[in-house]
């Protein structure tokens, strides 16, 4: 019986061993690696998913708010473009998730953003069905929140006399020609392009489509550029070692859903000099998971709680924070 003893303890030891020298190899050498290469984007990022998604309503002014008073590092958005051209934050190509569409103007629920104006869009009310999906975060004061647009985003994002980063996605790129000039344009008319006074890029490009972000590092070199990763991408580029290729031509870093974060490819995107930026995980035991695998920074609608997880915690509490702010 002790020599069976002996043999398993012996056998786990071995697996231990090698579990911990695969996770050298796989994780901490190429991580060492990007670090020495001085990337433009640090690690533990803390990006607010749509803003403070599980407090508030997403993209709409108290989740930005309450994001950036959290002290999130970046403040994350989908931006799409309007019939008149205007840039406006919003994640589903149509309105019915996420706003009253089918009350104020029924029988277009179906129409993309690009067939409404902005003043259509400022009509809606974007945040009462926060309050109908989740009773127990409702607040009366999202009920008639509105869509924002960029403009109004930066303006939450550097008020207090400081610029919360922005990490700017261009959705739905293939359906806005010509978007990614709007959207330098009006970053460079607000201040946006200037190095940032904290540290961090003061805006991070992402996108799903590769052109967009090419036709973005030719009008704006300097900015950060992630390629948003999942499976039509893989599909697309011919599998991870290919995506990862292109992407090093793109910029800096790639934004893979959590489900493709093994270490192996968390490994193999360092050693070609990219970050990797995982989306989008809510709960303690993914932050630990993504920070042994050597994940850079994460997309979370919990940004108070991926920060407390990297020592950084708010010194109020979301739910303060947000009677403060007056919500």
């Amino acid at each position: 019986m002790a020599r069976w003893k002996k043999f398993l303890l012996g056998v786990s030891g071995i697996f231990v061993l090698a579990l911990l020298i695969a996770w050298l190899g796989w994780v901490v050498l190429p991580l060492r690696a990007l670090e020495a290469t001085h990337p433009p984007v640090p690690h533990n990022l803390v990006i607010a998913h749509r803003g403070a998604s599980y407090w508030a309503p997403e993209e709409t002014q108290p989740a930005y708010e309450l994001a950036r008073e959290l002290g999130t590092d970046y403040l994350e958005m989908d931006i799409q473009r309007t019939k008149d051209f205007a840039l406006v934050a919003i994640h589903d190509d149509t309105l019915e998730r996420t706003t009253n569409v089918a009350e104020l103007f029924p029988g277009r629920e179906k129409q993309t953003i690009s067939e409404f104006t902005l003043a259509e869009l400022k009509q809606l009310d974007a945040g009462y069905w926060f309050n109908r999906k989740h009773p127990g975060l409702a607040r009366s004061s999202y009920s008639g929140q509105r869509i924002l647009t960029l403009g109004e985003i930066l303006d939450i994002a550097g008020a207090k006399g400081r610029k919360c980063p922005v990490y700017i996605e261009t959705k739905s790129a293939d359906h806005y020609p010509g978007i990614e000039r709007d959207l330098v344009a009006l970053l460079r008319e607000k201040g946006w392009l200037e190095p940032g006074d904290g540290g961090l890029p003061p805006v991070i490009f992402q996108s799903f489509y590769s052109d967009s972000l090419m036709k973005l590092k030719e009008l704006a070199p300097n900015i950060p550029r992630i390629y948003l990763v999942e499976s039509q991408v893989l599909k697309k580029e011919g599998g991870w070692a290919p995506m990862l290729d292109r992407a090093a031509q793109i910029g800096a870093g790639i934004g893979p859903m959590g489900t493709l974060c093994w270490p192996w490819n968390v490994g193999s995107a360092h050693r070609h000099g990219l970050t990797v930026h995982a989306f989008t995980l809510d709960e303690p035991w993914q932050f630990r998971l993504m920070a042994w695998f050597g994940v850079d920074g994460l997309f979370t609608n919990r940004c108070d709680a991926l920060l407390d997880y990297y020592g950084r915690p708010s010194a109020k509490s979301a739910r303060s924070l947000l009677d403060e702010l007056g919500y």
